[in-house]
């Protein structure tokens, strides 16, 4: 069962379409794995779609922009657009990992392996809030303890990892401040979203030689 949400705040702005590209694909992972936050979006959703309807009353002339508008979609041919095949799947390691919607169709660099983690980062636009990656723990792995300079969001697509605060299963939306210092392992392996918008500190032992490095490795 799916513990850890987005807040209200959060789900508001992303039936929005306010949220950078980052958060907003975090937040569609998310709500793939929940019905129940999936719900909430589709009300929200509803209540913006009444608030356009009210604020504008039906009678009111069209302005011109958007019966040009109008205009060009009825003009498009019916065939639908065709998109790139999109794959569900990626393979690590020489095992195959379901992807979530969101992310088939981002971009990402090849994987960069270090020990038991390796990383892969998502190729989105330089408007985006923060550094997304897509993070895998190999089975027995663990993230040496650290801290963070900012936020740092971490959503297991598989498999399932924990930490001193608890345990983390897919569509969990664990978000983690500067206040938190923690140590994640996972047991049998665990493929995650993850999103920094700051490098994280390294707090113990020879791991902390990496924080002269932060900026490279965040």
């Amino acid at each position: 069962m799916i513990n850890f949400h987005p807040d209200n705040a959060l789900l508001a702005a992303y039936a929005a379409d306010t949220l950078p590209l980052s958060m907003t694909l975090a937040v569609a992972i998310h709500v793939e794995f929940c019905p129940a936050c999936a719900q909430r979006v589709a009300d929200f959703e509803r209540r913006l779609a009444e608030s356009v309807l009210i604020a504008e009353p039906a009678d009111a002339p069209a302005e011109p922009a958007f019966d040009d508008m109008l205009s060009y979609i009825l003009a498009q041919p019916a065939e639908p657009l065709a998109l790139p095949a999109a794959e569900p799947a990626i393979e690590i390691n020489g095992q195959s990992f379901w992807l979530p919607r969101a992310l088939r169709h981002i971009g990402r660099q090849n994987w960069q392996q270090m020990g038991d983690i390796g990383r892969s980062r998502l190729l989105l636009d330089e408007a985006s809030s923060g550094r997304a990656s897509l993070m895998f723990l190999s089975a027995g792995a663990s993230v040496p303890q650290h801290t963070h300079k900012g936020m740092e969001l971490t959503l297991p697509i598989s498999g399932a990892f924990r930490d001193e605060l608890g345990e983390y299963i897919p569509g969990d939306f664990i978000l983690r401040d500067s206040r938190i210092a923690h140590q994640p392992r996972s047991k049998e392996g665990c493929l995650c979203f993850a999103l920094l918008d700051a490098p994280v500190q390294f707090t113990q032992g020879l791991p902390r030689i990496l924080n002269n490095f932060g900026d490279l490795l965040y």
